[in-house]
């Protein structure tokens, strides 16, 4: 078994459009295997560094390591193949679109600036209500799910409601901006 999560956070970010990433094996067998080794991809402009073997799992024991995949600007996977002493097996990493995202420094005005240059075709909105408590967790709530980083900070958000993140994704040759800004009235929830 092949458990994969991402590693956010400072000194984790991989260089260009990489993801860091913590593999876990499991052996999930009554006996020992022996020479686990995973291939990078040799197709698909996928690369993978950090692979390393692993001699012997002795069952229900696991083992870590820590990957990069750089899958650039538009593949959304990483097929790879787990070799053993018993044989090979394929397996696909799945790279979702919210950890492709690159956490920006933002000044508040650059924020606000860049944010109206958005307006319109580039623009999502949605309206929520939040529930009991869920005020206080939207900073932490907004950072577990997209891979950002805070322009306001969290106290700037238990006063005023408003708080504001910045990223970037590459899509081709330019990175493009990713903005979020969430307005909340904290007596309301919505």
């Amino acid at each position: 078994e092949i458990l994969g999560s991402f590693v956010r956070g400072p000194g984790a970010m991989a260089p260009g459009t990489s993801m860091s990433m913590t593999l876990t094996l499991r052996n999930t067998k009554d006996s020992v295997i022996r020479r686990v080794r995973i291939n990078p991809p040799k197709a698909g402009g996928v690369k993978v560094t950090g692979l390393t073997e692993i001699a012997e799992l002795a069952p229900n024991a696991s083992a870590t390591m820590q990957i990069n995949v750089d899958a650039g600007a538009s593949t959304r996977e990483a097929k790879l193949d787990v070799r053993t002493g018993a044989g090979t097996y394929s397996a696909t990493l799945s790279l979702p679109l919210e950890e492709t995202i690159r956490p920006s420094a933002m000044s508040v005005d650059n924020f606000v600036s860049a944010a109206k240059a958005l307006q319109g075709f580039n623009e999502g909105k949605g309206k929520f209500t939040l529930g009991s408590g869920g005020f206080e967790r939207v900073p932490t709530t907004v950072l577990e799910t997209v891979n950002v980083m805070p322009v306001t900070s969290e106290a700037a958000w238990q006063d005023e409601g408003e708080g504001k993140w910045a990223g970037s994704i590459t899509k081709g040759a330019m990175p493009e901006r990713v903005l979020i800004t969430v307005t909340a009235d904290k007596s309301t929830g919505s």
